[in-house]
């Protein structure tokens, strides 16, 4: 993967980056460079972590400045831009341009980059975090398309995405976040580990924000009555998370033909009958393994599998790895 930047700042004009494929590695990778040429001086640092990129820029501008991108792989991204602005316009005009002034972020998708970035202000403090769609996978699991509704089918449908128009104000709770990734000193192992949690942690909360939204707006659509006829549903679920459920005993719950019941439940969900039941009990499951130390059989018994190995490959495939590697977590 490859970066091209243009810019009087740089040497020669350009800088050329390149990456691992998928930023993929098995080791914590940083580059902590001193600069102070061409009008700018500070601290410039990148860390790569499997899967992830990280960028903290902690500069002075003597002038405002512009650079050229180009990106030759899909391009995802969440920036914050502590102090100071940045503003992308693309050269595609079916792309979308993305502003971000002081104290503000966003999270996008493009499926590739190739504009202009102009930072306006003297002073500029960013952490911005590129990843990739198998990072996703790895936090949400393979379904993400679908689960991510909005996003997800951008993603498949290889169209441009910015999760707000306007870029939102970073609030005290991602900040306390960003904080500790900015300021980590932890050794390597302790840092690589430490990292991954604060990152995941990030894009866990925005994912959710993307999931109440996508929620949100298929809600306002329903009249309340039938809104209610699926939050019943909902409830029957929940609270019969170990028995086998059908979709004739949820409509029966609801009051709904079948075909009505699955309609409305995935505009509601933004995901299927039998493929929500899966995430409860697999979220139910790793709150069992994680914390009271659930043996994996103890706890596929608890939600409703009567085989582990039937739970080991519903879980490995929602995730992408064991639930044998839960265990891992407890150490970390």
């Amino acid at each position: 993967m490859e970066s091209v930047l243009k810019s009087t700042i740089f040497k020669e004009n350009t800088l050329i980056k390149t990456y691992t494929k998928d930023f993929k590695t098995t080791i914590l990778q940083e580059n902590v460079k001193e600069v102070n040429s061409n009008g700018i001086k500070g601290l410039i640092k990148g860390i790569q972590l499997d899967g992830v990129y990280i960028n903290v820029h902690d500069i002075y501008v003597e002038d405002s400045y512009y650079m050229d991108v180009v990106h030759d792989f899909p391009f995802f991204k969440l920036h914050f831009e502590i102090q100071g602005s940045s503003n992308y316009t693309p050269h595609n005009t079916l792309s979308l341009p993305v502003y971000i002034p002081d104290g503000h972020f966003n999270l996008f998708y493009f499926p590739e980059v190739k504009g202009r970035l102009s930072y306006e202000t003297t002073r500029r403090k960013t952490l911005e975090i590129k990843f990739t769609e198998r990072y996703i996978k790895k936090i949400i699991g393979k379904d993400f398309k679908n689960v991510l509704s909005e996003f997800g089918q951008s993603v498949l449908k290889r169209k441009p995405y910015k999760m707000w128009n306007d870029s939102i104000p970073i609030s005290v709770d991602l900040q306390i976040i960003i904080n500790k990734i900015i300021s980590c000193n932890y050794p390597p192992d302790i840092k690589k580990a430490f990292l991954e949690s604060q990152v995941t942690e990030l894009l866990t909360i925005l994912f959710a924000k993307i999931v109440s939204k996508d929620i949100e707006n298929n809600i306002r659509q329903l009249a309340r009555e039938e809104l209610m006829k699926i939050k019943k549903v909902e409830t029957y679920i929940k609270q019969n998370i170990r028995k086998k459920i059908t979709i004739s005993e949820l409509a029966s719950v609801g009051g709904l033909n079948t075909s009505k019941l699955k309609y409305d439940f995935k505009r509601v969900f933004s995901t299927t009958i039998f493929k929500y039941i899966t995430k409860l009990r697999m979220e139910e499951a790793q709150k069992l393994i994680i914390d009271h130390n659930y043996t994996i059989t103890q706890a596929s018994y608890e939600v409703g599998y009567k085989n582990p190995q039937h739970f080991t490959v519903a879980f490995k495939k929602m995730y992408g790895y064991l639930p044998s590697d839960l265990n891992k977590l407890k150490l970390v």
